[in-house]
């Protein structure tokens, strides 16, 4: 069978392409003959292969990640990946930015729409209130278990601005989440160890705004790095003590971190991790990075290997690519993929 999956190519930079690129190569690995179409780029990107527009027009089924592009013409069946947090694509629209909503909605009336996939079984509700619930599908979020590792480079030093503890915060700044609660609850916790140091990825351009908030935390002597997106965030996690994130989902960050052996201190209501606190308590928030940073102090590598077994056990991209290979089969309308 032949997928074809649309996304713009942008490695290293964007979590929804590196999922993308995720499905892409666990799908190969079932023996689907899939390919990433970027009409931008023609070469292969870490053995990811890209696919020309003739090999869309012989494709059996279209996975639209980020933009159709060519195939928007093409009479072929397509599985839509709604990567975006519910609330998150509708405050875009709000916003007066992208209007993922009012884009969704118009899809749902066509035909050629065969399947709405989120990563998040959590979505599933929300989404079915505006498209077809019997078109609205879960896989599980993915990660590269070979790309994420704890078996790499440890010593990385923060560009010397490390700690004695270091505390990683790299998710992606949105609007329906950012670290406000995680820089809170740091704020409390780094009174009790001095010699620690926040560290932040992925932060927005206008994050000069939060800089009331920042101050405190340099002023205490404990911000480390303070960045937009960087490459080489493996190194990052195996050097960090925690990833801290108000988030409760496997974001892109849980999935990553816990597959370099990072432990992860996040909100309520998952099994990726023992420490967990609704992110809106803080003092809980504070004793769950507590709990998190005894643990690690009393056996590192038992924290690490344990960190990796969660992420082996909830994030294989082959399971991922054969919930995938169910919902391909059912678009293209066969019962087999051969």
């Amino acid at each position: 069978m032949k997928v074809v999956h649309t996304a713009q190519v942008t490695p290293h930079r964007c979590g929804l392409y590196e999922t993308a690129r995720d499905l892409v190569m666990a799908e190969r690995a079932l023996g689907i003959d899939a390919r990433l179409l970027d009409p931008r780029m023609s070469s292969d990107d870490r053995g990811a292969p890209m696919a020309a527009t003739a090999f869309a027009e012989q494709a059996d089924v279209v996975v639209n990640h980020s933009a159709l592009g060519p195939c928007e013409k093409m009479d072929k069946p397509i599985v839509h990946v709604m990567h975006g947090r519910p609330r998150s694509s509708f405050l875009l629209e709000v916003a007066g930015s992208t209007k993922v909503y009012t884009y969704l909605a118009a899809q749902a009336k066509d035909a050629r729409f065969k399947a709405f996939v989120t990563l998040w079984p959590e979505y599933v509700p929300y989404w079915s209130a505006i498209l077809p619930p019997e078109k609205v599908k879960a896989v599980p979020a993915p990660v590269n278990l070979s790309e994420w590792t704890p078996d790499g480079p440890s010593g990385y030093g923060f560009h010397g601005k490390g700690g004695e503890i270091n505390v990683v915060c790299s998710d992606v700044w949105r609007m329906d989440v950012d670290p406000y609660w995680s820089v809170n609850a740091f704020i409390h916790f780094a009174r009790k160890h001095p010699k620690a140091k926040l560290h932040l990825y992925g932060t927005s351009k206008d994050r000069q705004k939060w800089a009331p908030l920042l101050a405190v935390v340099k002023g205490a002597g404990a911000l480390g790095e303070l960045t937009g997106f960087v490459s080489g965030l493996a190194n990052v996690y195996r050097a960090a003590d925690m990833l801290l994130t108000p988030h409760r989902i496997a974001t892109r960050t849980v999935r990553e971190a816990l597959a370099c052996g990072c432990s992860v201190v996040m909100g309520p209501g998952n099994d990726y991790t023992p420490y967990t606190a609704d992110p809106e308590r803080l003092l809980d928030v504070t004793e769950a990075m507590e709990r998190c940073l005894t643990d690690r102090r009393a056996d590192a590598g038992g924290a690490r290997d344990a960190n990796r077994q969660r992420a082996e056990r909830y994030f294989d991209p082959v399971a991922t690519a054969r919930a995938m290979k169910a919902i391909l089969e059912e678009a293209r309308g066969t019962n087999g993929i051969q």
